[in-house]
């Protein structure tokens, strides 16, 4: 009879190999090996137990729940050690949805089993089948606890394997999301072999390369990003490894780069920072662009001084400064750039030292209230003609190497006493030269004659009234000697 509550005398020791078990694929098909060792374990009752039979039920079919769908394909065999009488083991096949193993002394000849020694079914060969699962062994005893007379009970047990997929696969990496906001977390995701192990690896804010573990077919980052970032997901199971990649887009993203090139317009709508000791160039910079006329508004640049270091810089607008400096001790130069055609005009003004040169031809309009030249020479343009337009007041000594010429009327007064030295460096007056002092002339009261000094046109300031120059007396030819004569410094 069979008492399904009774608990087995005798449970065998059930070994699986591998643990867990593989399922078969297509491509792979995996075995499976079980080992059952009975008579060693007594769960009841007392020392000698006397057996029958026992029975091992596998459950057959493709489902996950059985075992293998070719029984026939197992190979069995039983042992018994070598001073107990013969075993024997058969296989039942006829239950489409089970496999028997029946193992058993000779008949009417019950084993006694006394804890010191005990019988082994090896069964190897099992193509296990695909569906992923647990599944459970049942196993039977005819026994008898109360000597080889009996009564002798069926007896019912069950042992569990586990059948898992280890067929290695990896594949349908992506993010959840391609974009995401900057300084906010990404999620990733995937399908592979549950079992395996898995490593995300990815860029951190500070550019370098961080790492976390992942498991179950999603990922979330343990940080925020804040720029592009690339993913590489590894999977190790056994001695196999494999990777796949895959790229997220951060939307507004901080960034950083040795070397920039911009094909087109780019805009900052916020702040450009350089770090310190670092040069921006660039060919061009500009003011703001506006949508309507003019498109350009005026660059400004604030919060410090503008220093341009280039020995040459070129501005094609008007340049309001509030003051254009020099570096200390350093040498200010502004200068036009003509063409070649219009190399005359160049004119070139520096300041070095305390002094301001001009070299060039220059023309200066506009109106000056006063100028301070400490000069040792002035030339004029050109020719050599120097013109002075208006009043020209001189507080000191003048000394003029060449000829002074005054066109038409003209007049030349002084604020009192207004004297001339000829070339022996005697005055030259009207009245008698009682002192030898000075030297007597011919003169109407504005044309003053000698034989070595002549001066047109004349007068002090108290003049009155001046003679017509059409009315005056020519004066006499200089002689060779008064030519050259050295005048008075």
């Amino acid at each position: 009879m069979t008492t399904a509550d009774l608990p087995m005398l005798l449970p065998p020791a059930m070994v699986e190999d591998p643990s867990p078990l593989n399922v078969s694929t297509f491509a792979k098909p995996e075995y499976a090996k079980l080992t059952f060792t009975y008579g060693k374990v007594k769960s009841g009752g007392n020392w000698p137990v006397h057996c029958k039979w026992f029975k091992v039920r596998i459950p057959t079919g493709r489902q996950a729940s059985a075992l293998t769908s070719e029984p026939t394909l197992i190979r069995y065999e039983l042992t018994w050690p070598a001073n107990k009488r013969k075993w024997d083991v058969t296989r039942n096949t006829t239950d489409p949805n089970q496999v028997v193993f029946t193992c058993s002394p000779p008949p009417d000849e019950p084993a006694a089993f006394d804890g010191t020694w005990s019988v082994q079914l090896e069964l190897w060969g099992i193509e296990v089948n695909g569906g992923v699962g647990p599944v459970d062994i049942i196993w039977e005893e005819s026994t008898s606890a109360t000597g080889v007379g009996g009564p002798f009970q069926e007896r019912t047990g069950k042992g569990g394997v586990s059948k898992r997929d280890d067929s290695f696969y990896l594949h349908s990496f992506r993010p959840a999301s391609v974009a995401i906001g900057r300084n906010t977390k990404a999620t990733l995701l995937w399908e592979g072999t549950p079992h395996a192990e898995y490593t995300m690896y990815y860029r951190k804010p500070d550019g370098t390369q961080g790492s976390s573990t992942a498991k179950d077919g999603t990922w979330t980052s343990p940080e925020n990003l804040v720029d592009d970032t690339s993913f590489t997901l590894e999977a190790k199971m056994k001695n196999e490894v494999r990777y796949l990649t895959t790229y997220i887009k951060v939307n507004n993203p901080d960034i950083a780069v040795t070397s920039v090139t911009a094909a087109s317009d780019s805009v900052f709508n916020g702040h450009v920072t350089q770090a310190a000791g670092k040069v921006l160039r660039v060919g061009e910079i500009r003011g703001p662009y506006n949508a309507t006329a003019p498109n350009e508004r005026p660059l400004s640049i604030a919060g410090g001084a503008l220093t341009i270091s280039n020995s040459s810089t070129e501005f094609s607008n008007a340049v309001i400064a509030k003051a254009i400096r020099s570096p200390e001790n350093g040498v200010l130069t502004i200068e036009n750039m003509p063409n070649a055609a219009n190399v005359a005009k160049k004119v070139k003004t520096t300041f070095a030292d305390g002094v301001l040169s001009v070299t060039g031809n220059g023309t200066y309009s506009g109106a000056i209230s006063t100028i301070t030249i400490a000069a040792s020479e002035i030339n004029g343009r050109g020719a050599g003609v120097l013109g002075l337009n208006g009043t020209v007041t001189v507080t000191g000594a003048l000394g003029v190497t060449g000829n002074v010429t005054a066109g038409g009327n003209r007049v030349l007064r002084a604020g009192d006493t207004l004297r001339f030295l000829n070339v022996q460096n005697r005055y030259l007056s009207h009245d008698a030269d009682y002192g030898r002092d000075h030297e007597n002339v011919m003169a109407s009261r504005t044309l003053y004659t000698t034989s070595s000094w002549k001066a047109l046109h004349v007068s002090s300031a108290t003049s009155l009234a001046e003679t017509p120059e059409s009315d005056q007396e020519l004066p006499e030819p200089l002689r060779a000697d008064q030519v050259n004569a050295k005048p008075e410094v």
